[in-house]
């Protein structure tokens, strides 16, 4: 799971969510990136990505692969769904 934002009021909550799920979801790695680095050009310029308007863009790989892409703010439950659908809890 990446998170690719900036210290802002949508990115901040994700952060969090990425760290409180940590302790229940040990087998998926979290990352995150400033959005403005140049290191963040695969992710920004991601095809799941075109037409996203607000950040944090978070991506979830599997395997090295994209299987989820969601962008602007995001709830505990959202992002529990989509870890529970895409790497089941272990």
């Amino acid at each position: 799971m990446i998170c690719c934002g900036r210290m802002g009021p949508r990115c901040i909550p994700i952060y969090g969510i990425m760290e409180d799920l940590e302790p229940d979801y040990p087998h998926v790695k979290y990352a995150d990136m400033e959005f403005d680095n140049p290191e963040s050009h695969p992710i920004r310029n991601a095809p799941e990505c075109k037409g996203f308007m607000g950040i944090p863009f978070t991506l979830y790989y599997k395997n090295g692969k994209l299987v989820k892409a969601t962008s602007s703010i995001q709830s505990m439950p959202q992002v529990k769904s989509i870890l529970d659908a895409q790497f089941d809890k272990k």
